[in-house]
């Protein structure tokens, strides 16, 4: 007994100074555990599917606002698309009418003008004719009424129309003799060109008529030749002879 108390003592003395930890017993129960763990499988999975029972009632929900957000957009883009094809065709309507405006405007314009040139014409005809017949006037006998020329296409080739006319008492015929000279600068030097030398005409080009009589051709101006005015000297034979003499500016409009 005596030595069992020595070691017994010998190794309290070996032990003395170490960490000491308590030891708690318990009963061994497997099943216990594993009940434990089942419980935390069968919480998991209903806590799961509780969030996806959730989830999805939200995504529907979610879903449905944004259908019906998408189905309100496309009612207000077509209402949208509609108002601007409307506007659109407002727009073109305007724009037809204000052609079509503007075209009756110029078409106005143009009538009037028209008119207008005609009146002027009309009112040179009766003045021309007025003095053909009316035997009072203070100008009597023979007359250079009026020289027109206009460009026959090339630069330097014209038409011209040389309207000779007689106011007397009693229309009797007349006839004599017509000379038309150009003048111009050729260079640097004034110049006349006879008729004859610029067109298929003599230097002198017969007349003969009773009320009036309108001479006609052509001419083609030489080169370098720029023509200022045009002087004609019509000259009356036979009883109460008469010679006129007129110069016309050259001004010569379009073909």
């Amino acid at each position: 007994m005596r030595s069992l108390g020595a070691e017994n003592k010998s190794e309290m003395t070996a032990v003395k100074g170490s960490k000491q930890f308590q030891m708690v017993v318990v009963p061994y129960r497997p099943w216990y555990r594993a009940g434990i763990f089942l419980i935390f499988l069968v919480a998991l999975a209903v806590f799961s599917w509780m969030t996806y029972e959730y989830g999805m009632r939200e995504g529907l929900a979610t879903r449905v606002e944004v259908i019906k957000e998408r189905d309100e957009i496309k009612v207000q883009l077509t209402e949208s698309l509609r108002l601007i094809e409307s506007q659109r065709q407002q727009i073109a309507d305007l724009k037809v009418g204000t052609r079509i405006d503007e075209q009756a405007t110029e078409e106005v314009r143009l009538s009037v003008e028209s008119l207008q040139s005609e009146v002027a014409e009309l009112k040179e005809e009766i003045r021309f004719y007025k003095g053909v017949m009316l035997p009072n006037v203070e100008d009597q006998g023979l007359r250079i009424e009026r020289l027109d020329l206009r460009n026959a296409g090339d630069p330097n080739r014209y038409r011209y129309s040389l309207l000779l006319t007689q106011v007397v008492d009693k229309h009797e015929y007349i006839q004599g003799d017509v000379q038309v000279n150009l003048v111009g600068m050729s260079g640097e030097s004034e110049s006349s060109l006879p008729i004859g030398q610029v067109s298929d005409a003599g230097n002198s080009i017969r007349f003969r008529f009773r009320y009036f009589q309108n001479i006609e051709g052509e001419l083609t101006l030489p080169e370098g030749f720029v023509p200022r005015e045009v002087t004609v000297v019509a000259q009356a034979s036979g009883r109460g002879a008469k010679r006129l003499e007129r110069s016309f500016r050259w001004e010569a409009g379009g073909g």
